[in-house]
């Protein structure tokens, strides 16, 4: 059996989401529908104790989704390694528009005489 810890974060809040939904569809008191959503996320997240059987409603889906894509950061990032590589080859650095750049690499820039150009 999986541990919690084991499992990647957004593959249990789709599972906890998913079973909280399909609890909330099935109705009745508040103390049953949590203990419902409970039991269907340990389930889809194979950590239910003992045997496990099908969800009660025919439509949801106890199978695990793959992990989802790492997002791409919002803005370019310049590090220290850019800064050392651009020293190598000159004395200017072109920096995207909008890039991070940071606090080491403008004090690397600075000590190794890189101008940082945005452009």
């Amino acid at each position: 059996m999986p541990r919690l810890e084991d499992i990647p974060p957004d593959l249990i809040a789709t599972s906890v989401s998913r079973a909280v939904v399909d609890a909330v569809a099935r109705g009745g008191e508040t103390e049953a529908i949590v203990l419902r959503a409970l039991e269907g996320a340990k389930r889809s997240l194979g950590l239910a104790d003992g045997p496990t059987s099908p969800p009660a409603n025919p439509t949801a889906r106890a199978t695990a989704l793959p992990p989802a894509p790492t997002p791409a950061p919002a803005r370019p990032i310049v590090t220290e390694d850019d800064v050392l590589d651009a020293a190598r080859g000159g004395d200017e650095l072109r920096v995207p528009p909008g890039a991070l750049v940071t606090p080491l690499a403008r004090d690397t820039a600075k000590d190794r005489g890189v101008r940082l150009v945005e452009g």
